[in-house]
């Protein structure tokens, strides 16, 4: 597309896209700084983000206004990228590419939710097509930081509260020390079945990283895992776990504090996980618990892929990922759930009406393989079956057979586990967790965490006549989440 770029009569430059014209024809600065303060705004911005700004004289201005605010561009076309050093990040649209997620993963949901979105009007004109595509991506990473933030203020109590019970009762924790070995992560997808056999034959050449769902077919099969890896703080999770602690008992776990589990498994070996935030992270660092970093995610197979490469400098391998619809059964067998919801078929609901859903296409599994898609894992991480025939791409992660597997394995060291154990009281462990819970309360980590949806109304309304009536919510909704959690303690 032909940009003509020329100089203006008081030596500024200007352009020309389409016919369009981009800025003024003698004054752009100044055209600019209007723009800037014509824009409605009534909170501080964390981020502004201006689609396609051009010759980007509206990023001075902004600075100027939005001080604390990180300045944002997306491009339509990269005939503009000399002057992109005017922003702290700049985006660039592609068909190919997957806008949303990186807008997502650069502000995350908070930023998203306090981000100023402003259009550069001409550019509007000048790309129609990429002007719609572009602001239909940024309302993904809307809709999703708005569907993050609710599911946060839903868990945030049981979350906390698994926590707390983590750190009262796990005595058993280590780490894995890495190694350079491939490592095959097992995911239950329908793909695995064909791999089971390959795994069982080359067992002793990689390291194995199990997702909960995954287990009962490896153990049918006579495969057992180096490491459990499970993320969910729910109650379906604890049912997957619940065959771990039963046929795989001496097999780390590696899981978060705020994961959902039976009693009976603080008796296990636990690598805790730690994100990097939420309440669980300072509750672990106080109890003096060794952590393993690992990125919160949407999906456990997403945590598993960069767990994975941490702990070894060799590549990583996924059975079972297919992160598509399929017919029948969605999960290679036996599966732990489908074995609880078996004997409820009957005649008038049989079981091929319960598995029928599984054949549809998911919002979650369109999610997930976005997500896949979007992520680089710098040629480190691949997609392996027996020849399976996958629905979808995903990126950057290459479709592998078992020969390429073989070619590309050179040995190498397994990750080495470190096991450590904790000595204390329950009732010394009980007090001391209580007081860390007031110590903690009032901080902005544990209200972001607790009160993700208040907080960032807080954070928006700082300076505003909204203000006192925003801190007096966080103060009665933390109030109350202090009352419920402790709960958890039971008697002190």
């Amino acid at each position: 597309m032909p940009i003509e770029i020329t100089d203006t009569k008081n030596g500024e430059k200007t352009c020309i896209a389409n016919g369009i014209r981009l800025h003024s024809a003698y004054a752009p600065v100044k055209e600019a700084e209007r723009f800037v303060q014509s824009l409605a705004c009534s909170f501080e911005p964390s981020f502004v983000l201006v689609t396609e700004p051009a010759l980007s004289y509206c990023a001075e201005p902004l600075g100027k206004r939005f001080p604390k605010a990180k300045l944002c561009a997306i491009r339509y076309t990269d005939s503009f990228s000399e002057w992109n050093g005017k922003w702290d990040k700049v985006f660039t649209y592609s068909e190919q590419g997957f806008l949303s997620e990186e807008i997502y993963a650069y502000m995350g949901e908070e930023g998203i939710s306090s981000c100023l979105f402003a259009s550069w009007q001409p550019s509007e004109k000048a790309f129609p097509d990429q002007n719609r595509a572009v602001w239909n991506e940024i309302k993904q990473a809307v809709v999703k930081s708005r569907n993050v933030l609710s599911t946060m203020t839903y868990f945030a109590r049981r979350w906390t509260k698994n926590a707390l019970r983590f750190c009262l009762f796990s005595h058993y924790n280590g780490y894995f020390q890495s190694g350079s070995c491939p490592i095959i992560v097992c995911a239950s997808g329908k793909s695995l079945e064909g791999s089971l056999s390959f795994l069982r034959s080359f067992r002793q050449r990689f390291f194995l990283i199990a997702l909960s769902s995954s287990l009962p077919p490896l153990y049918a099969n006579k495969i057992k895992p180096d490491l459990i890896l499970s993320t969910d703080g729910g109650y379906w999770a604890k049912r997957h776990l619940s065959f771990a602690l039963k046929h795989f008992p001496g097999v780390p776990l590696a899981l978060p504090a705020e994961a959902s589990l039976y009693t009976q498994f603080f008796l296990h070996p636990v690598v805790p996980l730690s994100y990097g935030d939420g309440c669980s992270e300072s509750l672990l660092e106080d109890c003096g618990y060794t952590k393993t970093k690992a990125l919160r995610n949407g999906t456990v197979s997403g945590t598993a892929a960069y767990l994975a490469m941490d702990l070894t400098s060799g590549p990583v391998f996924f059975c079972g990922l297919d992160l598509a619809p399929s017919k029948g059964f969605s999960h290679t067998q036996p599966n732990a759930l489908e074995s609880d919801a078996e004997p409820e078929d009957f005649r008038l609901r049989p079981m091929e009406t319960r598995v029928l859903p599984s054949s549809f296409r998911s919002t979650a599994l369109d999610t997930y393989r976005t997500w896949f898609s979007a992520a680089d894992f710098k040629g480190r991480v691949f997609r392996l079956s027996d020849s399976f025939h996958f629905s979808s791409s995903l990126g950057s992660v290459s479709d592998v057979d078992w020969d390429f597997f073989k070619q590309s394995d050179s040995g190498g060291s397994k990750p080495n586990f470190v096991i450590k154990r904790q000595e204390f009281s329950i009732e010394e462990r009980r007090s001391f967790l209580a007081k860390k819970i007031n110590e903690h309360l009032y901080s902005d980590e544990w209200i972001k965490n607790a009160l993700p949806s208040e907080y960032v109304v807080y954070q928006r309304s700082i300076g505003t006549e909204n203000e006192e009536e925003a801190k007096e919510k966080i103060q009665t909704g933390m109030t109350e989440f202090s009352k419920d959690i402790i709960r958890s303690l039971g008697r002190s």
